[in-house]
């Protein structure tokens, strides 16, 4: 019979059909098949899991023992396992994004912003004298069921189909297909029960992540404002147009509110940041961010003669789309960023790439501290051919870690630091845009000179500790298979 065989990149040929293993079976996803217990899909599924870390992840050296537990032989769960066996130092677990799907379609769906949603944005606290919790919600997206229904920023959640909101539940407020919500009320420092109900059905929608631009005139200059909750890849020509109408008001500092924004595509990021910088800067070609990969790629790509460095430009390409950034270029002077735990990856990289090069002015509570670069991969990109079983799974791999043009990364390892620390309050009484609203009050009056913070209209926090709920696929994700996709496909050897 025939037994398919595969090359890896680096070091040797390993058999993936279970009628073609090797007596001296050496480990790790490549079992000899003896005692084996997986079924076919769970096999190649543990076979692909090795391959991929053993040749992309960035800790590959760091977790070479680790990854004996993918042996596709025994190992029922390489789901779990891949998560389990991430890379951790000192008991801490560093890398907190790697995973493997068995649907990378709905993944892929999910991250282009496509989603079965109620449409809001939520915090989450809990009550100090129970194990109940409650919602505050963050925004809501403009056309979605929650939006239709009146909710707003600052609106509280108390219950869940009528029933108190705990740890057993609370995930019904996003992942149900309809859902009754049993509506809050601030009184005198506390919530409760306002008597009010809503009941909304999910929708599958766009979500689109550009959710407030507009123009102030602060002191006799125009700063721009732009709230903006995920870098997918249909935003990325919106963006433009808005960076256009920004040029044409004469914009001189923006404000880039990316509290909300956990991360998303390098291509995207990129055309924003192409807009953002200093023209002279883009034109030059100047060095935009550096990166490092594990050992053996590093060598790789030096010997294919790859640079590693991404660099301005006035035009971004990814595969066949390319998208003209010259004519949109801002020519601002200054970024006010309003960050939190919410900003994250592409966020963090966008603010970091600009830095050696403009102001950069940080402004609310510490980022998440997503460090390094993320790959989607599938079997075709792998592979030269497969079994059909594992087509629809995938892994979404650590591949390098960004920094910038210095090789610096100021997030490393927790996060960017804001320069003026404040809370987000979406307590406050107003909506993202509004100039009232905590933290964009704050960065126009950085804008405007201010340094006393006194004048500024402030509404405390609930004495609870609020969490946002990261539920975007996005969040924590920077993804980029511009160099993967370079790499050469070994042919496949049969025997006989």
């Amino acid at each position: 019979m025939k037994k398919i065989y595969f090359l890896s990149l680096f070091l040797c040929v390993l058999c993936i059909m279970s009628g073609c293993s090797k007596d001296d079976d050496n480990g790790g996803g490549q079992g000899s098949g003896d005692g084996r217990v997986t079924t076919d899909e769970i096999y190649y599924a543990n076979q692909f899991a090795y391959d991929v870390l053993d040749t992309y992840y960035l800790w590959k050296d760091e977790i070479a023992a680790e990854m004996q537990k993918l042996d596709p032989n025994v190992n029922e769960d390489p789901i779990g396992t891949v998560k389990d066996i991430r890379f951790k130092e000192n008991n801490k677990e560093v890398d907190k994004w790697t995973m493997m799907t068995d649907d990378m379609e709905s993944l892929i769906n999910n991250m282009d912003g496509v989603a079965t949603t109620y449409g809001y944005n939520l915090m989450l606290g809990k009550f100090s004298n129970s194990e109940n919790y409650f919602f505050i919600v963050a925004f809501v997206y403009e056309g979605s069921p929650a939006y239709k229904v009146g909710i707003k920023r600052g609106d509280i959640i108390m219950q869940l189909n009528g029933k108190e909101i705990t740890k057993d539940n609370y995930q019904e407020a996003l992942y149900s297909s309809n859902i009754t919500l049993g509506m809050g009320e601030q009184k005198d420092g506390y919530i409760g029960l306002s008597g009010q109900t809503l009941t909304l059905d999910a929708v599958t929608m766009y979500e689109n992540p550009i959710l407030v631009h507009k123009t102030f005139d602060v002191g006799g200059k125009k700063v721009g404002y732009l709230a903006y909750s995920s870098f997918d890849l249909d935003s990325a020509e919106k963006l433009v147009d808005i960076c256009c109408q920004f040029k044409q008001e004469g914009i001189s500092e923006l404000i880039l509110d990316l509290r909300y924004n956990g991360g998303g595509y390098v291509f995207t990021e990129n055309v924003l940041a192409f807009m953002l910088a200093p023209e002279n800067v883009v034109k030059s070609k100047a060095v935009y961010e550096t990166e490092i990969w594990n050992k053996d790629l590093m060598e790789y790509y030096k010997k294919k003669g790859e640079d590693l460095n991404t660099y301005f430009s006035t035009v971004v390409t990814n595969g066949s789309k390319t998208i003209d950034v010259g004519r949109a270029n801002v020519g601002i002077t200054k970024i006010y960023g309003p960050i939190g735990s919410g900003t994250a990856s592409a966020s963090e990289s966008v603010l970091i790439g600009l830095m050696p090069y403009m102001a950069v002015e940080l402004i609310g509570g510490q980022s998440h501290g997503k460090y390094c670069t993320g790959a989607l991969l599938g079997p075709e990109n792998i592979y030269s051919k497969f079994p059909s079983v594992i087509k629809n799974w995938g892994l979404y791999v650590m591949i390098n870690r960004y920094a910038d043009k210095d090789g610096n990364n100021p997030c490393m390892p927790d996060g960017l630091k804001p320069d003026y620390p404040a809370e987000d309050n979406p307590l406050d009484g107003y909506q993202l845009g509004d100039e009232n609203e905590s933290l964009l009050r704050l960065a126009l009056d950085r804008a405007a000179g201010k340094t006393d913070r006194s004048g500024a209209r402030t509404v405390s926090l609930l004495p609870y500790e609020l969490t946002p709920m990261t539920v975007n696929p996005l969040f924590g994700k920077r993804i980029d298979n511009t160099l993967i996709d370079k790499i050469e496909r070994k042919q496949i050897e049969e025997c006989n």
